[in-house]
């Protein structure tokens, strides 16, 4: 956009004497209205420069401050006029409030016209204009052929940021760094990168639609971010510093069309991504069906796709609950289910990448599965969490149901864990469970527990509970109850709390009472066992009563 500064270069311009407002002469000009009347302000909008003789006011200074004041009010651009026509120079009190506001007032010769010096600002505006939207259009040309002779990302933002002369970074829906021009690489700016990515991570919803904001290493600049379209639910962001006030011809157009052809990118390039997905669920189904028959090549392919063969494997299957009027209104619509289920691997990706833990995310027919890796045993508490979390952030319209293995050691044995999984989620099923998280190792253990020999069950069922085994009393009853909910939460007080309709501190009493009795502490690893296992051993007991 054009400034007032911008003006004096046109005819009759060109000897204007800026008589007061100095400061003002970066103010924007976007149109020019001619008027001596008295109500001029009335017709006046932002960005206006108004040419004028002053015979409305010629006699009145304070009508004059008046006008002046309420154009500042509209961040009009300033007031060209004819001094010499009704004054023989600019009010003293005029003056210093033009200085004061930074308003410019600009003398403009006699032997000129306001008609013609209008004519001459207007289609020098205009000419800006479609030199801003040809300049758009060259950009876009420029950017398209760097697309189809096969450009980066990163050279794509480099050129973007050349074009604009502005530092420039491209960020995924996450707000993580994709690409950034060689600003950011100068140590005094990479300190501002850091910021730009905090801050947008601050707010993603408002970035991702497109926001204005700074940061403490840039304060005097504004930093903008624009929306880029792409395949995920969530828009990329492009961040541009300084965009408000970008050199001409650059303007916001050149900033869409070069966008444009970074969403085109980035399309190319999640197509080529889902391709490499395609390839990675072949291997996970080759690997599941066994149809490798190499432990060389499982292991081979498996290094390939980010799986350590030192490292424990556990693995979570995820699936849309088949059930309800919404899903089978989704059966409907392949699209909607298409997207459904795209978004759903974007928000898994997401889950695993924000919770720092080593997994990989694959699919096989109608379910999500990802293999988390442990150097050591993995922690129950910590996997349940991971699980309940992505749980949270999925559900919506649609219940989705969990269904997680034990531990295994060695990547061949991905098979067997993924079995374990896939039987704890039909496990839930059967019992017309919807939206639910059911761990398999429970179910393992009591097939176990069948094939000892009842009096030994008996034995070690009476050891392990004590004065709780095969609970007479009401209040030993619920003692017994307390601790099978406190182990099946986590050992959470407040979902116990919340399963079992009592108050926390309820909770509390109850499961110190019954370490007590008991002598152990159910957050060790070892009591815990020992005590599920007995619990378990009580229900087989009372079965087979």
């Amino acid at each position: 956009m054009k400034t007032v500064n911008d003006l004096f270069i046109l005819e009759g311009m060109k000897e204007g004497i800026v008589l007061a407002g100095h400061r003002g002469l970066t103010r924007n000009v976007q149109f020019v209205n001619i008027s001596d009347t008295p109500d001029v302000i009335n017709f006046l909008a932002e960005n206006h420069l108004l040419l004028t003789t002053g015979y409305a006011f010629k006699d009145d200074p304070e009508k004059f401050c008046e006008l002046i004041k309420q154009m500042h009010e509209l961040n009009c651009s300033g007031l060209v006029i004819k001094i010499n026509r009704f004054f023989n120079e600019l009010p003293r009190e005029v003056k210093l409030l033009a200085d004061d506001l930074a308003f410019p007032i600009i003398d403009l010769p006699t032997k000129h016209t306001l008609g013609e010096v209008s004519r001459h600002i207007l289609n020098y505006l205009n000419d800006a204009e479609a030199e801003q939207l040809y300049y758009a259009l060259h950009v876009q040309k420029e950017f398209s052929n760097m697309m189809i002779k096969g450009y980066s990302l990163t050279a794509l933002i480099e050129q973007l940021g050349h074009f604009l002369s502005r530092p420039t970074l491209l960020l995924n829906h996450r707000g993580e760094k994709i690409a950034h021009s060689h600003d950011f690489r100068m140590d005094s700016m990479k300190l501002v990168e850091r910021e730009i990515i905090e801050k947008v991570k601050e707010d993603l919803p408002s970035a991702r639609e497109g926001s204005t904001f700074t940061v403490p290493s840039k304060e005097h600049q504004s930093i903008s971010t624009f929306p880029v379209q792409t395949k995920r639910q969530h828009p990329s962001m492009l961040v541009i510093v300084d965009s408000m006030t970008l050199p001409y011809p650059s303007s916001q157009m050149a900033i869409e069309q070069a966008g444009n052809v970074i969403t085109f990118t980035i399309i190319k390039e999640q197509a080529i991504e889902e391709n490499s997905r395609l390839l990675k669920n072949n291997f996970f189904d080759d690997l599941i069906e066994n149809r490798i028959h190499s432990d060389e090549e499982i292991l081979s392919r498996a290094n390939y796709y980010g799986l350590n063969e030192d490292l424990n494997n556990i693995c979570i299957i995820c699936t849309v609950d088949q059930k309800g009027q919404n899903y089978e209104d989704l059966q409907l619509y392949e699209k909607k289910a298409g997207e459904l289920y795209n978004s759903i691997y974007d928000q898994l990706e997401d889950e695993i990448v924000h919770s720092e833990l080593d997994g990989i995310l694959f699919t096989k027919e109608k379910y999500f599965v990802m293999i988390l890796q442990y150097a050591d045993e993995a922690d129950p508490v910590e996997v349940t969490e991971f699980v309940n979390k992505c749980q949270a952030s999925l559900q919506g319209d649609y219940s989705i149901s969990f269904g997680v293995s034990n531990t295994v050691h060695s990547i061949k044995d991905i098979t067997t864990a993924y079995s374990e999984a896939c039987e704890a989620i039909m496990s839930g099923y059967d019992m017309n469970m919807l939206g639910f998280i059911n761990f398999y190792k429970m179910k393992e253990l009591e097939d176990l527990l069948n094939t000892i020999p009842e009096k030994d069950l008996k034995a070690l069922y009476e050891n392990t509970l004590k004065s709780l085994a095969n609970p007479k009393t009401k209040e030993n009853q619920e003692l017994v109850k307390t601790i099978q909910v406190y182990l099946d939460s986590q050992c959470e007080i407040s979902e116990t709390s919340r399963r079992l309709f009592i108050h926390r501190n309820t909770v509390k009493y109850r499961i110190e009472k019954a370490e007590e009795l008991l002598n152990c502490s159910f957050r060790d690893p070892a009591h815990s066992l020992r005590i599920r296992v007995a619990l378990m051993i009580g229900s087989i007991l009372k079965e087979d009563e």
